[in-house]
Order: structure tokens, then sequence, then C-alpha cells
């Protein structure tokens, strides 16, 4: 009675063996490696605002993916992910009509799990500026901070030329002189900036690697 006691119990216990991992193994929900290729297009949300007068390099850009980034027909990031990055590199507008300057870079995708990715990405334009400025993207990824208003460049340099001119040589020599003095004292250029709100557009800069829910679950 007592062996075929032991006998069941040893049964019972390879069985509870063999079983155990089958179990462990389906809790593991199944989940895809998705690679979402460099220069892949990203359309956000900016939620902070950036000035060049004020923002230092490293202060951190908030934003949000306005739509959805798909990768061979799949949507692989849902609208709404968190997408941060932070200030480059921060000019502000200088003297002689000189704009400002400033550079994001993306560096920071948080999934709907909570996982945080690093990726590298670039400004590449501004869709909608929600301060009513129409800032200016460089083929780099800088946001540009015009110059001072054509017309007020052409009054304050070309108008003492021309009065010079019909004035005589010595006084069209003087007012030159003061046409330099004033293009040399051009009120600064326009800051760079963008307001919280305004939809901008992000490259992908370098390949990153998404671990996500399977399509098959």
């Amino acid at each position: 009675m007592k062996a075929k006691f032991f006998a069941l119990l040893i049964s019972c216990s390879l069985v509870g063996s063999m079983t155990a991992p089958l179990f462990a193994q389906d809790s593991n929900p199944a989940v895809d490696e998705i690679t979402v290729p460099e220069g892949t297009e990203f359309k956000l949300q900016l939620h902070t605002t950036i000035n060049s007068s004020t923002s230092k390099a490293g202060d951190r850009v908030m934003c949000s993916l306005i739509d959805p980034v798909a990768v061979e027909d799949r949507d692989v990031l849902p609208k709404g992910v968190r997408i941060d990055g932070h200030v480059g590199e921060s000019r502000p507008a200088g003297r002689k009509g000189k704009g400002g300057l400033l550079t994001i870079v993306f560096d920071t995708v948080e999934l709907s799990n909570g996982q945080k990715v690093a990726i590298i990405g670039s400004l590449t334009e501004v869709f909608s500026s929600e301060s009513g400025s129409d800032p200016t993207v460089g083929p780099e990824g800088e946001l540009k901070g015009k110059g001072p208003d054509r017309r007020e460049q052409a009054l304050l340099i070309v108008a003492p030329a021309i009065v010079g001119s019909v004035g005589g040589i010595g006084t069209g020599i003087a007012l030159g002189a003061v046409g330099v003095m004033t293009a040399l004292f051009l009120p600064k250029g326009r800051q760079a900036s963008i307001a919280a709100g305004s939809l901008v557009g992000m490259r992908l800069d370098r390949d990153v690697v998404l671990v996500i829910p399977s399509a098959g679950r």
C-alpha cells in the first residue's frame, strides 16, 4: 500500500515539473522587435515654449505624437506617445540684424507601458506656430530667428546715401558715412522661438528598435 502511495506521489511530482514550465511560458506575453528606420518622419505637438533669449543648452523639451507611426503597414507608435528631447544649442539674437538660433535634439520615446527608449531625432519643419510667428528651420534642423524688416534696413542704409547724392559731393560723403554707421548699429535680429502648442516635424536620425506586443495577441 505504501509502495503504491509513493509511486503515485512521484508520478504527480513528475507531471507537475513538466507542466510548470508550460504555464510559466504561457504567462509571458509574446512580443515583436520592430525596427523603425532612420529617416522616418514624426509629427509632434510641442508642450514646451523655447526661445533663444531664455532657453539654455540641455533644457528639456516635451512633445507628444500627433499621428501614429507605421512600419510596413503596422502602427508601432500610437497617437499620444510622449517624445521628449533637449535644447542642443541656443544663441540669442545679436546686433547688425543677426537673428537668434536654436536646435532641438529629440532623445526619448516613452512607450504605452512606461518603457523609455533612446532615440536621436532632429527638427525638420514647423507646421503650425501657436504664437503666430513664422520661424525658419535650416537644413541641419536649426531654428532661426529672422533679421530686421527689409524695408527698415533699406531706410537705414539707402536713404542717407540718396540724400547725400542730391546735396553734393561733400554732403554725400558725410551722409554716406552716416549710412555706414547706421548699418553697423542695425537693430537686433529676431529671437528664434516657438511656443507650446505648436505642431512640428521630426526626422529620426538613427534606426531604433522597439519591443512591442506581438501582432497576433
